[in-house]
């Protein structure tokens, strides 16, 4: 079971698509890749994405330590295949305190993780002149810049696998894994890496709204 398709950048409901138009609808935001969330079985819905995404499914390898999965998401449909996956995870904070981490690989004009990084918009505004980050995203050193989140999160971007990578975690300290020489792999390529994941409580860190935005559909 997954949610029923809402709009990646507000999560408000679609009209589908019809005789006139082939595109899910946004009211507010017109054209959309129809997002979702997984429901009850995570897993399957990460092997199902690794098997159709157009787009790379970033799994960290090893996920850190005392980390699980809470939430697989992406924005597309079957015409297109999935062009935003996003991964939750949850666990410790380096710092003391619980914290979560999302990972989004995302095509250009989707709006998915700006929404969660806090910004409004579907891609990233001005960048920094320089990296503050970097990942290892498929074997490549991969150059992260800070984009301007709410004071409660941290928020970056680059570009893995022709894509925007977005590596979003809240609260805004638990930045200092990024520090533990975090280490991406596209399920894509290794689907066998879902068994190695473990698979804890849900969250709806997906789900999170645009600072005064509407409240997450129940």
């Amino acid at each position: 079971m997954t949610s029923a398709p809402a709009c990646p950048r507000c999560l408000g409901q679609l009209a589908p698509p019809d005789l006139w138009s082939d595109q899910f609808r946004c009211a507010s935001h017109g054209d959309v890749a129809p997002f979702h969330q997984s429901g009850s079985s995570p897993a399957d819905a990460l092997r199902q994405l690794g098997r159709t995404s157009s787009v790379p499914v970033w799994v960290p390898t090893p996920m850190p330590v005392h980390w699980y999965v809470g939430a697989v998401g992406w924005a597309g449909d079957e015409r297109t295949g999935a062009r935003a996956a996003a991964l939750a995870t949850a666990g410790p904070c380096p710092v003391g305190g619980p914290a979560e981490m999302v990972l989004v690989a995302e095509s250009p004009g989707i709006g998915l993780a700006a929404r969660l990084a806090g910004i409004d918009g579907t891609d990233p505004r001005e960048l920094a002149t320089r990296p503050e980050t970097k990942v290892e995203a498929n074997g490549h050193p991969t150059a992260l810049w800070p984009v301007a989140s709410p004071p409660d999160r941290t928020g970056y971007v680059g570009e893995a696998g022709g894509v925007w990578l977005w590596v979003l975690l809240w609260p805004a300290d638990a930045a200092l894994l990024l520090l533990e020489n975090l280490v991406l792999a596209d399920l894509r390529d290794r689907p066998a890496l879902v068994d190695t994941l473990f698979f804890g409580a849900h969250t709806d860190r997906l789900l999170t709204p645009l600072p005064d935005g509407p409240a997450p559909p129940g």
